[in-house]
């Protein structure tokens, strides 16, 4: 593989990483919307759907976005390229670490969230 053609998988590697970010904040948005008006009035039943069907969906692009990061990382490892000298944007490392943490932190903050405003605190 050229230098070119590299940078330009890499690109869409990225947009692909990006389009799953706008998926996963989407997603978890409409989640804690629904919880926040809706949340207290949902059944058991409902309750459980609804966060089961948030859990799996963010699950799957946690998974992804990681994935297409090692992709792209793999990728811009396998030929010398111009973005070499850019450190701080292309290190792989830090992008999956990071999305290996602020992702399933939100996930875990909304669920609580959920479950925030389905056990409300007695005064």
């Amino acid at each position: 593989m050229s230098e070119a053609e590299a940078v330009e998988a890499a690109a869409v590697w990225s947009a692909n990483i990006l389009t799953i970010l706008t998926i996963y904040v989407t997603f978890t948005f409409g989640y804690l919307v629904t919880a926040y008006f809706v949340g207290a009035r949902l059944t058991p039943f409902q309750t459980l759907v609804v966060s089961g069907l948030y859990l799996s969906a963010a699950v799957l692009t946690i998974l992804s976005a990681i994935g297409y990061t090692q992709a792209q990382v793999k990728i811009l490892g396998s030929v010398p390229t111009v973005l070499d000298d850019v450190y701080l944007v292309t290190s792989g490392e830090l992008w999956i670490t990071y999305l290996g943490i602020m992702m399933p932190l939100g996930l875990v903050i909304s669920l609580y969230f959920m479950w925030q405003i389905r056990h409300p605190k007695k005064k």
